[in-house]
């Protein structure tokens, strides 16, 4: 895609819905794309970080938020001056003494980051060891509430042993008031009920090309556009966005 962007791993609509925003683990800059995956060039951001996984616009359209998984931190970053506006670690907020024992040195950090319209609250998510998904007050300062992520309410794979599902990117649609939550090593989509701890249904990340299925390797970015019923992925190891029309 180019200008440094490789490893495409996060995704998230722009305010207009008309871009999509995304970023590179392995470079300081957030990118900028067309719905069609061409890169605005002249358009990306500089950070002072990099490590960075998941990202989410915030409802004024102001602010974009990543998170850093080596840290567990979220990170709050102004568009029109680039400028980190704020920046939390989870082992700094209030409640995490409740959700310490799954968050500990063997788990895998955070992986996603999701802005839920209906409560005014981020969602962020542990990738696995336990998947993990933790609600956090807007202004970054307090853990309120977590689900585990696992085969009991839902999320598994005929073809991968529960315990090794991973979690790679989440996104909020406030049209079904649900999460949709992608699985790299699963390769598996899954649309997830928060307030009902459940996953309503769960499909193969794949597409049908001249009759043959592909799979979507390293699925790593995902982003809806509920009005158009558009699901966009990216995949980190392609480097490649995918669109995809939801029918129900």
């Amino acid at each position: 895609m180019g200008e440094g962007l490789c490893e495409p791993s996060g995704l998230a609509l722009a305010h207009e819905k008309n871009a999509l925003w995304t970023i590179s683990d392995d470079t300081k800059k957030i990118f900028k794309l067309g719905l069609n995956g061409d890169l605005k060039k002249g358009k990306s951001l500089k950070i002072p970080d990099k490590g960075l996984e998941g990202i989410v616009l915030d409802p004024t359209g102001k602010f974009l938020l990543v998170v850093k998984e080596e840290n567990n931190e979220i990170i709050k970053i102004a568009i029109e001056t680039q400028a980190v506006a704020a920046r939390q670690r989870l082992d700094a907020m209030i409640g995490y003494e409740a959700i310490n024992y799954l968050t500990g040195a063997e788990n895998k950090g955070l992986e996603g980051i999701a802005w839920n319209q209906t409560t005014g609250t981020l969602f962020v998510m542990q990738e696995g060891l336990p998947g993990l998904l933790l609600e956090v007050s807007s202004d970054l300062k307090t853990i309120q509430s977590h689900q585990l992520l696992n085969q009991e309410n839902g999320f598994c794979d005929a073809e991968v042993d529960a315990a090794d599902i991973d979690f790679s990117d989440i996104c909020y649609d406030d049209h079904r008031n649900c999460f949709w939550i992608i699985s790299d090593r699963a390769k598996r989509l899954f649309l997830y009920n928060w307030s009902r701890n459940t996953v309503l249904q769960s499909s193969r990340l794949g597409y049908s090309k001249n009759g043959k299925y592909r799979e979507i390797e390293q699925a790593e970015g995902i982003a809806i556009d509920p009005d158009t019923n558009s699901l966009y992925i990216v995949s980190d190891k392609d480097a490649r966005l995918y669109v995809f029309d939801i029918r129900e």
